[in-house]
């Protein structure tokens, strides 16, 4: 289980997060809200790539606080995250592999649909093809939890169906999934919460 409490975050002088608590299980869980909630921002601390101001997390029995952050090192391996953006690095498709297991990464490749492409330099992509390959590089490295940040954005069609069928597959080996989405998922989710002016409200 991945569990956020009392997390507080601020930019200068907005605050993104106030007083956000919010449990994920295994299973997919869902996670709503409008433009500016702070759905990004709770996404990023979860994956231990960003320090709240305030708060805990209890990421698989372990206790972070900001004051505690050295400790988030050792757990972030068992974290994929894709973020919002598909922006990758200008390097060659096939220098990413290795990332999480060579043979692992090169079938998650291959079932997003992007083989022919292993040459190419990744930021040469297209948006939606850079997104697949978001995708294919975090499922290869997933091992507890897979955070995915509106994952469904620049996908056509069949991305999309390809994304749902692995949630699903995934999702049955007890993966702990947050899927952040503005409209309706794309699978049905185990748990679903809503987030407003950085807290969440409902579940």
């Amino acid at each position: 289980m991945i569990s956020a409490r009392n997390l507080w975050k601020s930019y200068g002088s907005i605050a993104a997060l106030r007083g956000a608590t919010i449990d994920l299980e295994s299973g997919i869980n869902c996670i709503r809200g409008p433009n500016g909630s702070g759905k990004s921002t709770l996404m990023k601390i979860l994956a231990l790539l960003e320090i709240p101001d305030k708060g805990a997390l209890f990421i698989f029995g372990h206790r972070i606080t900001p004051q505690e952050w050295s400790h988030a090192e050792k757990l972030r391996g068992s974290i994929a995250y894709v973020p919002q953006s598909p922006d990758l690095f200008s390097v060659p498709v096939k220098s990413l592999v290795s990332i999480c297991g060579k043979s692992t990464t090169l079938s998650w490749i291959e079932y997003f649909g992007l083989s022919k492409y292993i040459s190419r330099s990744a930021a040469a992509l297209s948006p939606g093809q850079r997104r697949r390959l978001q995708l294919a590089i975090a499922f290869s490295c997933v091992k507890k939890a897979l955070l995915l940040d509106e994952p469904e954005t620049y996908l056509d069609g069949e991305g999309r169906k390809l994304l749902a069928y692995a949630l699903r597959e995934i999702s049955r080996d007890g993966v702990v999934i947050g899927y952040v989405s503005h409209g309706e998922p794309l699978v049905p989710c185990d748990r679903s919460y809503l987030i407003r002016d950085g807290a969440v409200v409902s579940e």
